[in-house]
C-alpha cells in the first residue's frame, strides 16, 4: 500500500507539472482557445455565450485571461515539482513528515476548488466530471485516497 499511495502522490505531482508546463505554449492554440473556466458548454452556460465569442469580442479580457492561466501555470509547476519530490524523496521510505505534507496538500486545496466553482452552483449549472479541468479532479480523486493508503501502511509499520 505505501508503494500505490507514493505512485499515486507522483501521478498528481507528474499531472500539475505537465500541465504547468505546457499551459504557456498551448495558450491561444486551438486546444485552449475556447476556455474560460470550465467546459465551454459550462461556461456558456454562466456567462451567456461562447467562450469564444466572449474573449474574441473583449480583447482586455483575453489579455487578463492569459496572464492569469501562465500565473497558474507557475504554480502548477511549482506545486508540482513539490510534491514530485516529497514522493519520491520522502516516501520510499516512508516518512511521517512526507506524508503529512503530500496528505495536507492532497486535501487543502478542495475546498479552494469548491469555490471555485461557487458561479456555475449558483446559476444552477450542472458540473460533470469532464466539467472540471483535469489538474483538478484528478488530484481531488487521487490524492485522498494516496493519503489513506499512505497512512494505513504507516501505522501498519
Amino acid at each position: 500500500m505505501a508503494a500505490t499511495s507514493r505512485y499515486l502522490f507522483l501521478a498528481c505531482g507528474i499531472l500539475w507539472l505537465l500541465v504547468g508546463l505546457l499551459t504557456p505554449p498551448l495558450l491561444g492554440r486551438g486546444f485552449t482557445k475556447a476556455d474560460l473556466f470550465g467546459s465551454p458548454a459550462a461556461d456558456a452556460a454562466l456567462f451567456g455565450d461562447a467562450p469564444e465569442a466572449i474573449l474574441e469580442s473583449n480583447p482586455d479580457l483575453a489579455t487578463l485571461r492569459g496572464v492569469i492561466l501562465r500565473v497558474i501555470a507557475g504554480l502548477l509547476v511549482a506545486s508540482g515539482s513539490l510534491v514530485i519530490a516529497l514522493s519520491w524523496f520522502g516516501l520510499k521510505p516512508p516518512t511521517a513528515w512526507a506524508l503529512g505534507a503530500l496528505s495536507f496538500v492532497g486535501v487543502v486545496v478542495i475546498p479552494y476548488w469548491w469555490i471555485a466553482f461557487r458561479p456555475y452552483r449558483d446559476a444552477d449549472i450542472g458540473m460533470g466530471l469532464l466539467d472540471v479541468p483535469p489538474f483538478m479532479w484528478v488530484p481531488a480523486i487521487l490524492m485522498p485516497l494516496a493519503a489513506a493508503l499512505g497512512w494505513i501502511a504507516y501505522s501498519a509499520n
